[in-house]
């Protein structure tokens, strides 16, 4: 287990890795808060940083634990618009909510 923890930290984007109680995993990432918002903007590639964060615990799968699943993601944050004069697919991207990830491991 120490060492997925050490392979997860190795990563690109990601801050820190917390074990949590239960056998779960909070995944820190980069970023930095949004003035006046709940979002944060992630330094880096999020889905770059979400593929290489799975392929590290696919690769623990055949030696360190049994499986994984996500619990938590980060999500993507809109401005808000008034629903009269602006369209949906006007929304503008402003930051994401949580800025880490949450993962449920089975030992």
């Amino acid at each position: 287990m120490e060492s997925l923890l050490t392979d997860l930290r190795e990563t690109e984007g990601v801050k820190a890795v917390k074990k949590r109680s239960g056998p779960t995993l909070k995944i820190e990432l980069f970023s930095k808060k949004i003035p006046d918002t709940e979002a944060e903007k992630i330094i880096g590639d999020l889905r770059s940083i979400s593929q290489k964060i799975s392929n590290t615990l696919d690769k623990a799968k055949d030696s360190e634990i049994k499986a994984w699943n996500w619990i938590q993601k980060p999500e993507k944050k809109y401005r808000q618009t008034s629903v009269k004069t602006e369209k949906v697919t006007d929304r503008k991207p402003i930051g994401h909510d949580p800025a880490y990830y949450t993962v449920s491991i089975q030992e």
